[in-house]
C-alpha cells in the first residue's frame, strides 16, 4: 500500500521513519491510502513515469553481498524472544485450553490500545507457538503468553525505568483473567527488576547504534521538480511509499528499502501532482538508510553514493554530509566501517532479525 498524504504528518511503517529522525513535516491527520496500482496510474497520468535515460546500471545488486539464509517454512514457530521481551504466561488451573473467541474478548480494542504486547499460544491443531491474536489464528490452544517488549516501554529519549510500567500489565490482566470463563493464574518468566535490567541494556544499545548513513544533494537556490523527478526515476529508484523514491530491496533479508530520497523542503516528501503544476521545486535532496537495518551498510552506502553523484550531473548542486558539511567519502567509509565494527562486538549484525527488532 502506498500512502498519500494530501497534507501533513507522514507516517508510514519502517521506510518513512527515516524523515521524521531528520526533518519532521507539520502534523495533520488528513491523507488516505491507495494501492500501489493506483499510484502507478497516477504518475502514468501525469507523464511522470517515463525516465528519459535509463542509468540503473549504477544500482547494481550483484555488487551487494547477503547471507544464505534458511527460508522460514509454512510451520515455522512465532513465539516470544526472552532476549527482548518479558513474558507473562496465563496457565489454566483446570487445564482448560484456551479458545480464540475467548482470547478475543480478553485481548480486546481496549488492551490492545493501551497495553503494547504481543499475544502467543501454542496451537493444538498445528502443534506450534503462533499469533494466538491474528484474525486468522487457530481456535485451541494449550499454552498462552503474553510478550511486552522491554525495548519499547522503557525506549524514551531520557529512559524512566519505573518498575510501574511493567506492574499495570499483571494488574490489567488480574483484572481480566476473572472474567475469563476458565480459571487461570499468571506467572512471569523473570522479575521486573531483571526485566529492567534487561531493558537498560537494549535502550542503551539502540540510542548507540540508531544511526543513519545521509548523503544530501543541496542546491544553491531550487532544484527544478521536474527534472529532479526525472533525475531520481533515471538512477533507478522509484517513487513509492511515503511518496518517497526508495532503491527496494527483494531478498528476504534486511530492511525493505535500501535507501531512500526525501528533502527538507516542505513537506518533506514528494507529491507528484505537486512536482508536475510546479510546486515542488526543492531545495535537497536527502539520500539516506537506517545502518543497522541494512542488508549491507558499505556496499549499499557505495552505490548510493554514485546515485547521489549522478543526480550532482543531472541536476548541479553540492554533495554534503549530514551535518550539511562538504562530503568526505573516505572519512565516511571510516565511520561505516567503525560502526559496523562496534555493532558485531555488540552481538548486532546489521540487517539480520535482532536488528530489524532493535532499531
Amino acid at each position: 500500500m502506498t500512502i498519500y498524504i494530501v497534507a501533513g504528518l507522514l507516517m508510514v511503517g519502517l521506510v518513512a521513519y527515516l524523515l521524521f529522525r531528520l526533518k519532521q513535516p507539520s502534523s495533520t491527520a488528513n491523507y488516505f491510502i491507495s494501492t500501489q496500482s493506483e499510484s502507478n496510474e497516477r504518475i502514468q497520468n501525469l507523464g511522470l513515469d517515463k525516465a528519459s535515460e535509463d542509468a540503473s546500471y549504477l544500482l547494481d545488486t550483484t555488487k551487494l553481498s547477503f547471507p544464505n539464509l534458511k527460508r522460514e517454512t509454512a510451520n515455522a514457530a512465532y513465539q516470544a524472544d526472552p532476549d527482548k521481551d518479558w513474558v507473562i504466561d496465563l496457565i489454566p488451573v483446570n487445564g482448560e485450553n484456551f479458545k480464540k473467541d475467548d482470547i478475543s474478548k480478553m485481548f480486546d480494542y481496549d488492551w490492545r490500545s493501551n497495553f503494547e504486547s504481543t499475544i502467543y499460544g501454542f496451537s493444538i491443531e498445528e502443534n506450534r507457538w503462533t499469533f494466538a491474536d491474528a484474525g486468522d489464528a487457530p481456535d485451541l490452544y494449550s499454552k498462552l503468553q503474553v510478550a511486552i517488549d522491554v525495548q519499547d516501554v522503557f525506549n524514551d529519549e531520557k529512559p524512566n525505568y519505573d518498575p510501574k510500567k511493567l506492574e499495570r500489565y499483571l494488574i490489567e490482566l488480574e483484572k481480566r483473567i476473572k472474567k475469563y470463563p476458565a480459571k487461570i493464574r499468571l506467572a512471569h518468566q523473570e522479575s521486573i527488576e531483571k526485566a529492567i535490567q534487561k531493558a537498560k541494556v537494549l535502550v542503551q544499545l539502540y540510542h548507540e547504534f540508531n544511526q543513519d548513513a545521509i548523503i544530501v544533494l543541496q542546491s544553491d537556490k531550487q532544484f527544478n521538480g521536474i527534472k529532479m523527478w526525472d533525475a531520481l526515476q533515471s538512477v533507478g529508484l522509484n517513487w513509492g511509499d511515503g511518496d518517497l523514491f526508495h532503491w527496494s530491496n527483494h531478498k528476504d533479508y534486511g530492511d525493505d528499502q535500501h535507501f531512500s530520497v526525501w528533502t527538507s523542503t516542505e513537506p518533506g516528501y514528494f507529491l507528484p501532482e505537486e512536482v508536475k503544476n510546479g510546486n515542488m521545486n526543492p531545495n535537497d535532496l536527502v539520500f539516506g538508510f537506517s545502518v543497522p537495518r541494512s542488508a549491507d551498510p558499505q556496499h549499499v552506502f557505495e552505490l548510493m553514493f554514485k546515485a547521489v553523484e549522478y543526480c550532482q550531473t543531472r541536476l548541479g548542486g553540492k554533495i554534503l554530509d549530514k551535518n550539511r558539511q562538504p562530503f568526505n567519502l573516505e572519512k565516511e567509509r571510516k565511520e561505516m566501517k567503525e560502526l559496523i565494527g562496534k555493532m558485531e562486538s555488540k552481538g548486532i549484525k546489521a540487517g539480520a532479525d535482532k536488528a530489524l527488532r532493535m532499531f
